[in-house]
C-alpha cells in the first residue's frame, strides 16, 4: 500500500519510520498486533503510520543474494519469533503459507538460504502493508526537523521526478540500515569518469547486479587474462572470490600459459572463523542486552573486544573450507600441468594476499587498470605497480549518515546538543539512566551506566537530557569539545536535552515529538544490534514505549 496525502497543511501522523528494511518491517508486524489486540479500545491511536523507503519496492541486500549463500543464524531470529512465536508474521508462518513448511523440516538445517530468507521480508512487507501499514516506496527522506508546534517534520524527495514531500509526525524512527564503506585510498576513484563508464569499481552490496556488467567491460577487447582485486578479508569478501572464480571459468583466457586471477587484498595473516559457538552465540540473546546497557563504558569496551571474532572481519567456517577446497585443488591442478606435456589450459586462480596495506592507488587511464602500491605489514616489503582490471571492495558497511540530518536540522539538532558548526565532532551514543539529584557534585556508582561518561571530559553536552517523567537532573560542567554525547534509553528513544521552560512548565518551548533508533545502537545496546539477532524483540520495545508514552 502506498499513500501520497502531501498537501499545504499536512495531516500529522502518529508514526513516520525512514526507511523499510527489517527493523521497521519488525515495527510495523507489532504495531499491526497490538491494533488487533486493542480493536475495542477506543483510546488506541498509532492508526496513521507511514514508512518512507528509498528503494522502488522492498529489498534486502539484493547484491549479495549469490547462489549458494546462506544465513548466518538460526530462522527463529526472524522478524517475530523470539518476541511472539504466535504472530503471523514468523517464518514459520511464511513457510506454510508457502507449503514448504515440511520440505524445509526435512533439509535438516536452521539455517535458510539468504534468498529464502530474502523472500520471506518481502513477504512480510507485503503482509503488514495488506494490514494497514503505508509505505512509500521510491522516496528519500533528505531532511527532518522541528516544527513551531514540537513536532517533527518530514522532507523527502521522489526519487523518479524530483518531487518534494513535507510530512508530519508525533514519533520518528530512524532504521536506515548501512551504506557501503568505501576505504579513503578508494574514494577518490568513485567518480572518475572513465572508470564509472566501464563499471570496474564496485562494493559489494552491488555485486550481483554489476558484476556482469563489470565483466563484459573488462572482456570486451580481448581474450587474455583478467585479474581482479577484492578488498576485504571478511564473509563477503570470500563469498565474491568464490564467485568470481565460477564466473572467469566460463570467460576464455587466451592461449598463454597464465590464466585469470583473483586476489584477496587483507591486513590481517589469514582468514579467520567466525566463532558461532553456542555459548559465544549468547552474547546476541535479547536478555544480554540489558546487562550491555548498564555496564561502564570500560565494561561494554571489553565485552566488544572479547566477541568481536563473533561477527566482524570473519568468515564462516564453512565458507572457509569451501575457499581452502577450491585454492587446494588449483595447486592439485597445477602440480599436473606441470608435468604434462600436452598444453595445458589453466583455470582462475585464487591468491590470498595476507597482511596487504594499500598506500597508494592510481588509475592508469592509457591501459585503464588500477595500479596499486601494496606494503606487507608484517615484514614491510612494498610492492609496486600491481596492476588489476577490476577492483571490489568488500569492505562493511557505515552507519552514521543518520546524524548528517540531524546536524543539519537546526532547531531540532540543537534540541540534542548537536548542530552543523560541529560537522567534524564525532556523536557518541550514551546510555541513559534516570538521575534525580540536586546538585552537580552527586557521585555515582562505580558500575552506574553514567560513570564512564562523568569522568571523561570529552563532551560537549552541558546539560543533561530530557528523561521521561523527571523533575530534577543532574547539571553537567562545560569541558572540552571532542565528542558530542547524544543520550539514549534502553528502549531506544534519543533524549533531548533539558531547557528551563521545558523542565519547568512544559511549554510549547519544549519538543513534544519523539524520535527513536534502530540497528546504530551496538555501544550502546550489544553486538546483535545491527544484526536480525534481536529485531523481533526490540521492535517490542519500541512499539510499547511509544503506546506507553502516548
Amino acid at each position: 500500500m502506498s499513500t501520497g496525502t502531501e498537501s499545504t497543511y499536512p495531516a500529522v501522523y502518529d508514526l513516520i519510520g525512514i526507511g523499510f528494511g527489517p527493523s521497521n518491517i519488525a515495527i510495523s508486524g507489532a504495531l499491526v498486533e497490538k491494533w488487533t489486540a486493542l480493536s475495542n479500545d477506543t483510546e488506541t491511536s498509532f492508526q496513521r503510520v507511514l514508512f518512507i523507503e528509498k528503494h522502488p519496492s522492498f529489498q534486502w541486500h539484493p547484491g549479495m543474494l549469490l547462489p549458494g549463500a546462506q544465513m548466518q543464524i538460526s530462522f527463529m531470529k526472524d522478524l517475530a519469533t523470539l518476541r511472539s512465536p504466535q504472530s503471523p508474521l514468523t517464518f514459520v508462518s511464511y513457510l506454510h503459507s508457502q507449503g514448504r513448511l515440511s520440505a524445509f523440516i526435512n533439509r535438516g538445517s536452521l539455517t535458510p538460504s539468504r534468498k529464502e530468507f530474502a523472500d520471506y521480508l518481502g513477504w512480510a512487507a507485503r503482509y503488514v502493508e495488506a494490514q494497514g501499514v503505508n509505505v512509500n516506496y521510491g522516496q528519500e527522506v533528505v531532511a527532518i526537523n522541528e516544527s513551531m508546534d514540537g513536532l517533527i517534520t518530514v522532507t523527502s524527495i521522489t526519487l523518479a521526478d524530483g518531487k518534494l514531500n513535507s510530512f508530519i509526525t508525533r514519533n520518528l524512527v530512524v532504521s536506515p540500515g548501512g551504506r557501503a564503506r568505501i576505504p579513503n585510498v578508494v574514494v577518490p576513484f568513485i567518480k572518475e569518469p572513465s572508470i564509472v563508464a566501464r563499471s570496474t569499481l564496485l562494493h559489494s552490496s552491488e555485486y550481483k547486479h554489476r558484476i556482469g556488467e563489470l565483466l563484459e567491460s573488462i572482456t570486451s577487447e580481448r581474450q587474455r587474462p583478467l585479474r581482479i582485486a577484492v578488498i576485504g578479508g571478511g564473509q563477503s569478501a570470500a563469498e565474491v572470490t568464490m564467485n568470481l572464480h565460477g564466473l572467469l571459468n566460463d570467460i576464455p583466457a587466451g592461449d598463454g600459459p597464465i590464466g585469470h586471477q583473483v586476489d584477496m587484498l587483507l591486513r590481517k595473516g589469514s582468514l579467520k572463523p567466525s566463532d558461532d559457538t553456542p555459548f559465544s552465540n549468547e552474547i546476541f540473546d535479547p536478555e544480554v542486552t540489558n546487562d550491555w546497557f548498564s555496564t561502564s563504558e570500560q565494561g561494554r569496551e571489553r565485552i566488544m573486544a572479547e566477541y568481536k571474532a563473533t561477527n566482524y572481519s570473519v568468515v564462516n567456517p564453512r565458507t572457509i573450507d569451501a575457499l581452502y577446497e577450491i585454492i587446494y585443488d588449483q595447486e592439485v591442478d597445477e602440480a599436473i600441468g606441470a608435468r604434462n606435456s600436452t598444453v595445458f589450459t589453466p583455470h582462475p586462480r585464487i591468491t590470498i594476499r595476507s597482511h596487504m596495506h594499500i598506500p597508494s592507488l592510481k588509475y592508469d587511464t592509457g591501459s585503464k587498470k588500477f595500479v596499486f602500491t601494496l606494503q606487507n605489514v608484517r615484514t614491510r616489503e612494498v610492492f609496486e605497480n600491481e596492476s588489476y582490471d577490476a577492483v571490489v571492495c568488500a569492505t562493511g558497511y557505515q552507519r552514521n549518515s543518520w546524524t548528517k540530518m540531524l546536524r543539519a536540522s537546526d532547531r531540532l539538532g540543537k534540541r540534542f546538543g548537536i548542530d552543523d558548526s560541529a560537522s567534524d565532532i564525532p556523536i557518541k551514543l550514551v546510555p541513559f539512566a534516570q538521575r534525580v539529584a540536586d546538585t552537580a557534585n552527586l557521585d555515582q556508582p562505580q558500575d552506574s551506566p553514567l560513570s564512564s561518561v562523568s569522568s571523561t571530559p570529552t563532551s560537549v553536552v552541558t546539560t543533561p537530557p530530557i528523561s521521561p517523567g523527571a523533575e530534577n537532573v543532574v547539571k553537567q560542567e562545560s569541558s572540552p569539545t571532542e565528542v558530542v554525547k547524544l543520550y539514549i534509553t534502553r528502549n531506544y528513544r534519543l533524549l533531548p536535552m533539558a531547557s528551563t521552560k521545558t523542565m519547568q512548565d512544559g511549554s510549547a518551548e519544549g519538543l513534544k515529538a519523539r524520535i527513536y533508533i534502530q540497528g546504530l545502537e551496538e555501544s550502546t545496546h550489544g553486538l546483535s544490534d545491527t544484526l536480525l539477532s534481536v529485531v523481533s524483540c526490540r521492535a517490542g520495545e519500541v512499539v510499547d514505549d511509544l503506546l506507553n508514552n502516548d
